[in-house]
């Protein structure tokens, strides 16, 4: 198993659409963090839009990865076929041979509409593995906050294709109330990238909140997680994500964001002997 990091570790200073700093982080300094930290992997995923960028941008991307020695996976949302078939193509340019999938689902429906949901992505995966076959870029479909992982894994057998297997979350389907442990064990026999994140949930005057930590300072047991993985025979990548509340002042996020990141990896490295 290799460690890295993914960019959703830096969700507030990178962005996202609901989120826009003011002067966020870029590909290239995400790249020199992660160089800098003593890793070789990296999670491009959905908060950057790389479907979006120029040539000339990912040419830019490409170089600075292969100039680190640095291996990425990629990241993308949706449901459109195009969409991900864009995302395949650029995944080969930037050198990865795994592209992780949210599969966006409406939960506002009944068990019809939903398992409708879910064969729509199965026809989905299935019409999309000869293009992934053609750019050797394997697809990871989540574990998420809108789908359960017996959602996940009836996708999985469904599409039923060695380019086709799951991206396990330690923190997404707590949503669901399902015990982390529960998800790797439904999940990992299919696992084709991991995503470590830590997690409490705290007490609110809306109701018990799900709170991101840095890793070892919340519920999720990683070394269990890891002799499941093992179990599995699973080889792949495992990345480092955050869930952390921001701060009043962006300043204070990111600096507050970069400690997280800080403690999470001397954890992964001192602790798990990830790297």
């Amino acid at each position: 198993m290799n460690f890295g990091i993914g960019s959703f570790a830096y969700r507030w200073a990178i962005g996202r659409q609901y989120y826009e700093p003011e002067n966020p982080m870029s590909v290239e300094e995400l790249i020199d963090r992660v160089a800098a930290y003593g890793v070789k992997r990296i999670l491009l995923c959905n908060n950057i839009p790389l479907h979006e960028f120029s040539t000339e941008r990912l040419e830019t991307i490409k170089y600075k990865l292969d100039k680190e020695g640095i291996i990425p996976e990629t990241g993308s949302r949706g449901t459109e076929y195009d969409y991900f078939k864009k995302m395949i193509e650029v995944s080969e340019f930037l050198g990865s041979h795994i592209l992780r999938v949210a599969w966006d689902m409406n939960r506002d429906t009944d068990a019809e509409g939903i398992r409708a949901q879910v064969l729509k992505g199965i026809e989905t995966f299935k019409a999309l593995m000869p293009e992934c076959r053609k750019h050797n870029v394997q697809i990871a479909v989540e574990n998420g906050k809108l789908n359960d992982i017996y959602e996940i894994r009836d996708m999985a057998e469904g599409v039923d294709d060695d380019y086709f297997g799951v991206a396990v979350d330690t923190c997404n389907s707590t949503c669901f109330i399902t015990p982390t442990e529960e998800v790797f064990r439904v999940l990992s026999p299919y696992a084709k990238s991991v995503h470590f994140k830590d997690y409490i949930v705290a007490l609110d005057p809306r109701g018990d909140v799900i709170t991101g930590v840095p890793m070892g300072k919340g519920y999720v047991d990683f070394p269990k997680l890891i002799e499941i993985l093992k179990e599995n025979e699973y080889e792949g990548n495992i990345f480092l994500e955050l869930y952390i509340d921001r701060c009043e002042k962006h300043e204070d996020t990111v600096q507050y964001e970069e400690e997280c990141v800080r403690q999470s990896m001397e954890y992964a490295k001192n602790t798990l002997k990830l790297y």
